[in-house]
């Protein structure tokens, strides 16, 4: 039997003092077919040269500096490589940052239900935070501190409510699921919540939870992006771009989750934005607004 190759795509910026241990992680992979797609949103530093150097001795891995057509930032950076694997016909496709580290099973338990399952979309892993390498336990019946939620009957309302730990390198896709959608380039931040939540409320995708800790994410003051942007602005601005991305998306669907209206509802009436109230008292005036819970939401949008 021919295993499928799975396509990782790894964005860096800035990290020659960090990706080689992430890049040891992948290389420790028990599922050996795989191919590394580095992403490099233009380094200044050694980043390159730390590659290149690895990579002479591992042809699954290429090296790839982000275009000038692409603008700065991690966004297109991820859409570059979801281009590249595109090109290259990826059956599945692993997002992973520059700093974290993968469980040497992470690619071999999370694509066997894939396998043995052709309608599931994705499967999605647990994960702990780390600060030194010594932190990190991969013995998978001990790490798990019970911090990180993945199990949920509706995943897209617990990934809006805040309850999923979902994040970039949690999901393994399949990439007939993933490749049509890209990153918002506009956002700087809150990209992931964003990119997530489009795709759960437009796919409404089958996913299995795989209940391990499966990655090491790295938390430290110099995030991929976090480096990149000095202005202390550009973040509230982001997640205010975010919400109102996913605001105009939602209004344009029918059937909007119950959840995903009162909350913006409330928003809406805390930040007193009148636009936004008009918008959403012309979507319940729109739709089936004589259900019960669609009056009351209409009657607060008054009040």
């Amino acid at each position: 039997m021919v295993l499928p190759k799975i396509t990782i795509l790894l964005a860096t910026f800035n990290r020659a003092h960090l990706i080689l241990e992430t890049l040891e992680s992948i290389v420790n992979q028990t599922y050996t077919h795989f191919e590394c797609l580095i992403t490099d949103d233009n380094s200044t530093d050694d980043t390159e040269k730390v590659v290149k150097a690895f990579i002479e001795k591992d042809e699954r891995f290429g090296y790839y500096r982000k275009p000038s057509t692409y603008p700065q930032g991690l966004s297109a950076t991820r859409n570059f490589g979801l281009n590249l694997s595109k090109e290259r016909d990826a059956q599945f496709i692993q997002f992973f940052d520059d700093d974290d580290i993968m469980h040497p099973q992470k690619l071999e338990l999370q694509v066997l239900p894939l396998l043995e399952d052709s309608k599931l979309d994705f499967t999605l892993c647990m994960y702990r935070k780390f600060d030194t390498l010594n932190m990190i336990d991969f013995d998978l019946k001990n790490a798990d501190d019970g911090s990180c939620k993945i199990t949920f009957k509706d995943l897209a309302k617990a990934f809006f409510l805040n309850l999923a730990n979902m994040n970039s390198p949690g999901p393994l896709w399949r990439a007939s699921t993933i490749s049509k959608y890209r990153f918002d380039e506009q956002l700087y931040y809150a990209e992931e919540r964003e990119f997530y939540l489009r795709i759960l409320l437009t796919e409404n995708p089958n996913y299995k939870p795989v209940e391990f800790i499966l990655f090491w994410y790295r938390k430290h003051p110099h995030a991929i992006t976090s480096g990149l942007y000095s202005d202390p602005q550009i973040k509230p601005q982001s997640e205010r771009l975010m919400r109102k991305r996913i605001l105009n998306f939602m209004l344009q669907r029918k059937n909007v989750p119950f959840y995903l209206i009162k909350s913006y509802l409330v928003s809406a009436k805390k930040e007193k934005s009148q636009h936004d109230l008009k918008c959403l008292r012309d979507y319940l005036l729109r739709t089936s607004f004589f259900k019960p819970r669609q009056v009351a939401l209409l009657i607060y949008s008054y009040l």
